[in-house]
């Protein structure tokens, strides 16, 4: 079936050059000269996605997008607006009512190409019945104290470089800043947070901080059991972090490069997408468990829906357009050696530090790492026991 496109906006010229390129494409095109008129057609005709103006007369585009988020939550939401949109397109952006922000003017055929990308991965998305899920994250459960330690750091007049050292303790707030950052406009693609942060400015990632201070002190996430396994999972991001960019200064010889220098605070965001959307399937399926020692089992193996943390993870960080090595280092952090990886020695290196991580965590798991890994990075289990070591201690 031809997928159905709705464009919106109050300039008839605009729409009139969106049908003009579009033409030939493929794609069945809807028009709507205001939000209200929008909605009508949405809800008498089934519809893909929706790209619509910012700035228009009665409802605006922001109004729209949340409209449209709530009555069809499996449409996807597109923004096409001007420069001087700025302030309203990051509010957009920070409550992920859009998937993709596009300057006009407009190249055709790089609009089509753009459209086209989306709908690849929209197929991805709906074969695992992942659409809606992705479509509606706003946030992720954080642990309880990173926003009001942000605050107070603002309220300090902290610089950028401390702020942004502090929101990488934090897998939510980093994904949700390097999302803003990465599906703005700004042409970026980068996965690191002081990059990250220039772009839309501090004071809109304050804001960001706030929104999701808001959700955390919404009552969301409130279940105790949830809320501790949120707090192990963040404890093995930062610290699966902090020996990823070790190991990458010892084995590779140079610091981390910054578009993957959060790989390992994200490469299990997955697994709090997870238990934060699915809890009554995770805490029946932890409560079964009667191993309680095995932790790493727990935390890392164990599964109660038809699809892996690994997946979700890589879906949610492409759906957010951060870069393809940030998407890998979600799918393939347990493959390291996968013929579809595009950087196997920075993933067998994520794949040590995760492994070394839950060693830290799990006392008694020594989980032993895969000689192939050693092979490729040509060194020994006692080198990386040594290394290991030196971060320990340091």
């Amino acid at each position: 079936m031809k997928k159905s496109i709705l464009f919106v906006d109050d300039e008839r010229p605009i729409l009139a050059s969106l049908r003009r390129a579009f033409a030939g494409s493929g794609f069945e095109i809807s028009l709507a000269e205001s939000g209200e008129e929008a909605l009508s057609i949405l809800a008498e005709k089934a519809t893909d996605l929706v790209l619509t103006d910012v700035r228009m007369p009665g409802m605006n585009g922001y109004q729209l997008l949340k409209e449209i988020r709530a009555r069809y939550p499996s449409v996807i939401r597109v923004v096409l607006s001007g420069y001087n949109d700025e302030d309203l397109v990051i509010r957009i952006q920070r409550e992920s009512l859009a998937k993709r922000y596009i300057l006009k003017p407009w190249k055709n055929q790089e609009l089509i190409r753009t459209v086209e990308q989306i709908f690849c991965v929209e197929g991805a998305l709906k074969h695992r019945n992942l659409l809606e899920l992705v479509n509606r994250i706003e946030f992720l459960p954080s642990p309880g104290d990173i926003c009001a330690r942000l605050n107070k750091l603002a309220e300090q007049g902290a610089g950028i470089d401390e702020i942004a050292k502090t929101i990488e303790t934090d897998q939510s707030l980093t994904a949700k800043v390097l999302q803003v950052a990465n599906s703005s406009g700004y042409g970026i693609k980068t996965g690191s947070v002081r990059q990250a942060i220039d772009y839309p400015g501090l004071n809109n990632v304050m804001n960001i901080l706030l929104s999701a201070e808001a959700f955390n002190n919404s009552g969301t996430a409130i279940n105790p059991h949830l809320r501790k396994d949120i707090d192990v999972l963040w404890k093995h991001a930062v610290l699966t972090n902090k020996i990823l960019a070790h190991l990458y200064r010892r084995i590779a010889g140079h610091p981390i490069p910054d578009m993957c220098s959060t790989a390992g605070l994200l490469h299990d965001i997955g697994k709090v997408v997870l238990i934060s959307n699915y809890t009554d399937r995770y805490l029946k399926a932890a409560s079964a468990i009667r191993n309680k020692k095995d932790m790493y089992y727990y935390y890392e193996k164990m599964e109660f829906i038809d699809i892996t943390h690994q997946e979700l993870g890589a879906y949610l960080l492409n759906w957010w357009e951060l870069p393809q090595i940030m998407v890998e280092s979600s799918l393939y952090h347990h493959d390291p050696l996968d013929e579809n990886v595009t950087d196997k020695e920075l993933m067998c290196l994520l794949y040590i530090a995760d492994t070394c991580s839950w060693n830290f965590i799990c006392e008694g798991a020594n989980l032993a790492l895969d000689p192939e890994v050693l092979d490729l990075l040509a060194v020994s289990k006692d080198d990386i026991d040594q290394i290991i070591k030196d971060i320990r201690f340091c």
